[in-house]
């Protein structure tokens, strides 16, 4: 039932879209440039009319992934590749794209800040067991700003002192201090406590929000 109502939803949405002539414009021109690597998905049988269908399926989409990040580095559409991006945002991907994110992640920053940010979401996601060293010099870096945030939210599922003591340095920086305290959190880094004691009384009610579960989080 709820794959229904999602499929109706999707429907209408795509309607209102198509109602407006400057949004049905930019539609056809994103199904234009995305019809080779949507034709080659369903040729492996996935029935979908847009990449972003892919991701309501209602199932894993393992199978599409390889060719998903054949087309990355090929494709120089922002916004095709920013849905390629969120279909590979997926746990099951493993490591298999780590590597190939993270360089367009480094491509990305300088000249897309929006598809930076979700190459960094995405790497939030896969397994990136084997690439903490470079992820953590990329969070380290203040020239990504902002699009770092999910990089850096991404440091509480790492072990290693130097990840901790990142995301304690970058409570100093406001583009991603949100995002150091989460990780923190899930770190349950003892030595964030006085930090995060500070940040309690912090002007941003989401900072001191996020502080104080990430108090609660570590423990006494």
């Amino acid at each position: 039932m709820k794959d229904i109502q999602k499929t109706e939803a999707i429907k209408k949405v795509r309607e209102l879209v198509l109602d407006d002539p400057a949004k049905r414009e930019r539609f056809e021109k994103f199904q234009t440039l995305a019809k080779p690597i949507i034709q080659e998905l369903t040729e492996l049988g996935y029935n979908i009319q847009t990449l972003g269908d892919l991701r309501h399926t209602g199932k894993p989409w393992k199978s599409a992934l390889p060719a998903l990040l054949r087309w990355l580095p090929k494709v120089d559409d922002p916004g095709v590749k920013e849905e390629i991006v969120r279909c590979l945002s997926v746990p099951w991907l493993g490591d298999a794209g780590t590597a190939l994110l993270i360089e367009e992640f480094k491509k990305c920053a300088p000249v897309n800040e929006l598809l930076a940010w979700t190459i960094g979401n995405a790497l939030s996601i896969v397994d990136v067991k084997r690439f903490e060293a470079p992820i953590i010099k990329l969070c380290q870096n203040a020239i990504y700003g902002m699009t770092r945030q999910m990089l850096v939210a991404g440091l509480g599922r790492f072990h290693a002192a130097e990840a901790e003591n990142t995301a304690l340095q970058l409570l100093r920086d406001d583009s991603v201090k949100l995002h150091a305290v989460i990780a923190l959190g899930k770190m349950k880094s003892r030595q964030a406590l006085p930090a995060l004691e500070k940040l309690l009384t912090d002007k941003n009610a989401g900072i001191r929000k996020e502080a104080r579960k990430a108090i609660e989080s570590i423990g006494p």
